[in-house]
């Protein structure tokens, strides 16, 4: 196994810990101070606008979101809406934050209720957890991974942060394993020597920049394969081919595991306890 420093691993992990505790993401309604009347009433506004622009999301697709009809629905004038949302853009920006820390939230507490020295079952519990929050908000999924929006570019400075978030869950469970040695670099089909593009190296540099880019490398291709997946079950006719798919994302995720340097044995015993015990 290649030579690998377990204090920029540490470092990585305390770094998700901050993500995942709030450390780094957005306040909530739990950790801000109480609210005034007036600033209470603009939160709930907000929110409602939001929710009212999901449901034409899930209803309609991305293409026909309309702060005409989310106006005319919450009996306000259109030009009001602007009180809240700047432009059309500036609203799909704030569902794509809610998404991605959604996502994130959901990442987390299913890799963080498995035991914290079984590694491959963090592993699972994080793959099969990222596929029920796909098909739960089909609407979301398909805002962050869909067919992006016409004349529409995410602000990096603002989605940036939540998308981190979410990319530092999985990134740190396979920093863990690899540590624990529950999962062998040089099992895999990653060269020694990654060269990383240009977001890598900003996300690695300000989060965790003695974190090797090889196991970056490698936790990226596994997590883009989860996500083709899911995006061919969703978006394409994967349902229609297949009777079980069900069966066949686990067969998918094995494969998965066993190309990122998962020992194959650990993998069997695990989907054999979850498939013992579903609900565990």
């Amino acid at each position: 196994m290649g030579v690998l420093s377990r204090a920029p691993l540490s470092k990585f992990a305390v770094l998700t810990l901050l993500w995942q505790t709030g450390g780094m993401r957005s306040p909530t309604a739990t950790d801000s101070p109480l609210l005034s009347r007036r600033d209470a009433y603009r939160h709930a506004t907000i929110e409602e606008i939001k929710a009212l622009a999901r449901r034409q999301l899930a209803e309609q697709g991305p293409g026909a979101l309309s702060l005409r009809a989310i106006a005319r629905e919450m009996r306000m004038a259109s030009s009001a809406l602007y009180r809240y949302f700047a432009s059309h853009d500036e609203l799909i920006t704030a569902l794509c934050v809610d998404a991605y820390h959604a996502l994130a939230d959901a990442l987390a507490a299913a890799s963080d209720a498995q035991p914290p020295d079984d590694h491959t079952r963090r592993w699972w519990a994080l793959c099969h957890a990222y596929r029920r929050w796909s098909l739960d908000h089909r609407a979301d999924f398909a805002l962050l991974f869909g067919t992006p929006m016409p004349g529409y570019q995410a602000p990096g400075h603002v989605t940036g942060p939540a998308a981190g978030r979410a990319a530092a869950v999985p990134l740190a469970v396979f920093a863990a394993a690899v540590e624990a040695g529950a999962a062998d670099p040089d099992r895999t089909q990653l060269p020694q020597t990654l060269e990383v593009g240009e977001l890598l190296e900003t996300l690695l540099r300000e989060g965790a920049p003695d974190y090797p880019p090889r196991l970056a490398g490698i936790a990226l291709t596994a997590w883009a394969s989860v996500l083709g997946y899911l995006v061919v079950e969703i978006f394409g006719s994967l349902p229609r081919l297949i009777a079980d798919t069900d069966q066949l994302f686990d067969a998918h995720v094995r494969t998965v595991m066993v190309g990122m340097g998962f020992d194959p044995a650990r993998i069997h015993a695990v989907d054999q306890a979850v498939e013992a015990h579903p609900d565990s």
